[in-house]
């Protein structure tokens, strides 16, 4: 266009056509985060053309972190009268103040905002009330932030940006709450395959993480595995979101390594009951996981070494700058960059006065807790334990479990069986799955009865790292059934935790080693059980050719199902 129709363009030059072209073309080298370029081709657009888009320069100047020119650019939308440019302009700096770290200040210009964009006649804008919704959460408010995503959820347009589904899923993950998750990933998956695909919607893989979070948390560790691995070198593009490239990097690389640790578990587990002709091929599985776990752990502490205050946002979990992008592994950090590291860095963040301590003590005391275990300082450990259950919030019950698991390790550590006992009773109860995270053993008695299948299953399971055989605790029972065997987990106050049965195998051994193997399978995990269908419609391969056969015949003038 600029070839054919030099300057100046007469009337009946398409200038429209070219004005829109400019717009889209600022678009799509912003989704490609070509800032330089998105900036220059929106000089030209603004040198010719009326109404003003000032509000646009906002994010590629904050992106390249030419802030101090990126606010006088707001400054000028805000001054005009134009409600798009000032919602926007609003947006954009609600953005910088958080990316600032000065959550109170966003938060109050997302109040704004909402305010601004809920007036009369105003198209409500789901990604606006997304964004209010994560700065009332970056403010530890969860319950304000589940109401405005849930809000935000109500106004689906197929080319907004955000899906607030996946948002919910995060809220519902840091309060266990495990089947509100599994609708909002189910939600969060419909939802973006009804949205129209744009060069800087870049969140498949923030999405598959959540995914496989969940999964892991449900016990489906090999399945969340599968998801982790494909996640390490497909970064999303995150030329429409305020964060930066390499933090999501280190994310993928510190779930794939939390997930690693849940499957190392697992091999000890086997191990315990497996043919002694087979256990070449786990160990052989064993090593390259654990080879894989440190490749992870490096990469990702060269990535947070490198960006200071990285490590200090993952200690402060709300901070913007947190390398940790999905829920409950901030506490493998002294792990990952080393226990001395954190534990330094604790103690500089703790130091401070503020509304930003009082918001940040809980976890910084959780993760001085997890520092000193690291290190081999149980009682050291316990002590900042104890001063985290009394400050951090009810409401993140996520953290709290790990506060619980971290407890039981450091009284194991210790020798206070009595205590540990204890902690061990409210952990089964709230998440089983932490005893195999935290690589705990339950004090119980072991009990057989009814045949030689049924004693070879005892034996086999006194030697699981999951278990330390005595005369008091928990209780495993194991009866014959038939040719089969029955059993179940009782609590010490003889509550049945949970049950198991197996068919009869090709022998009495046979049996044993596969009701050990169900045994570890279910006595470590939420009551939930989950068919191989349930899990691809978690991770969305169900969902995508139903919604992709929605959208063709939308273009074919076919009616499309309501929106959720």
């Amino acid at each position: 266009m600029e070839q054919s129709y030099r300057e100046p363009w007469a009337n009946g030059a398409p200038w429209r056509f070219y004005a829109s072209t400019l717009i889209q073309l600022f678009w799509t080298y912003e989704g490609l985060e070509r800032h330089e370029d998105a900036i220059s081709v929106l000089n030209v657009r603004e040198q010719h053309f009326f109404p003003k888009r000032t509000s646009l320069y906002g994010w590629p100047l904050m992106k390249l972190g030419r802030v101090d020119q990126a606010r006088k650019k707001i400054e000028e939308s805000l001054a005009g009268n134009d409600p798009d440019e000032m919602e926007n302009a609003l947006n954009t700096l609600g953005a910088i103040e958080g990316e600032a770290d000065h959550p109170e200040l966003a938060y109050e210009i997302s109040t704004r905002l909402y305010s601004l964009n809920h007036s009369p006649g105003r198209e409500v804008n789901a990604t606006f009330l997304r964004n209010h919704a994560e700065h009332a959460w970056k403010l530890g408010h969860l319950a304000e932030a589940e109401r405005y995503f849930l809000e935000a959820t109500e106004h689906f347009n197929p080319y907004r940006l955000s899906n607030p589904w996946k948002d919910l899923a995060s809220v519902y993950l840091d309060q266990q709450r495990l089947p509100e998750t599994m609708d909002a990933i189910k939600r969060m998956h419909s939802w973006a395959y009804r949205s129209r695909p744009l060069v800087g919607l870049g969140d498949w893989n923030h999405r598959q993480a959540i995914t496989a979070c969940l999964l892991m948390y449900c016990g489906y560790t090999e399945e969340a595995l599968q998801i982790a691995r494909r996640l390490v070198d497909l970064p999303d593009r995150h030329g429409y979101g305020s964060t930066q490239s390499d933090l999501w990097t280190s994310g993928s690389l510190i779930f794939y390594y939390q997930v690693l640790q849940d499957t190392l578990a697992r091999d000890e587990e086997r191990l315990s009951y497996t043919r002694w002709q087979e256990r070449s091929l786990l160990w052989a599985q064993r090593i390259s996981n654990s080879v894989s776990a440190l490749s992870a752990a490096r990469r990702a502490a060269r990535i947070i070494m490198a960006n200071p205050g990285w490590l200090s946002g993952g200690l402060r979990v709300l901070s913007p700058t947190n390398p940790v992008s999905v829920q409950g592994a901030e506490y493998l950090l002294p792990e990952i960059v080393g226990s001395g590291v954190v534990e330094a860095e604790i103690r500089k963040l703790l130091s401070r006065r503020g509304a930003a301590l009082d918001r940040e003590k809980g976890f910084l005391l959780l993760f001085l807790g997890s520092a000193r275990l690291s290190r081999g300082d149980a009682a050291g450990a316990l002590m900042a334990l104890a001063q985290a259950e009394q400050v951090l919030p009810a409401e993140w019950r996520l953290e709290r479990t790990q506060l619980l698991g971290l407890r039981a390790k450091a009284l194991g550590l210790l020798g206070d069986r009595a205590q540990q006992f204890q902690v061990l009773q409210t952990l089964m109860s709230r998440d089983a799955g932490a005893v195999r995270r935290f690589r705990l053993k339950l004090p119980c008695r072991i009990e057989a009865s009814g045949g030689p299948a049924a004693s070879k299953a005892a034996a086999l399971l006194a030697h699981s790292p999951r278990l330390e055989p005595g005369q008091s605790g928990f209780r495993v029972v194991v009866t014959s059934a038939g040719s089969g065997l029955q059993g179940r987990l009782d609590g010490p106050g003889g509550d049945i935790l949970c049950r198991f049965r197996v068919n009869p195998g090709a022998d009495a051994n046979a049996t044993a080693r596969e009701f050990c193997r169900v045994f570890h399978n279910n006595a470590f995990k939420p009551r939930i059980d989950l068919s191989q269908q349930q899990i691809n419609s978690l991770s969305g391969s169900t969902l995508a050719s139903e919604d992709m056969n929605d959208q063709l015949k939308g273009l074919l003038g076919v009616a499309p199902p309501p929106s959720q």
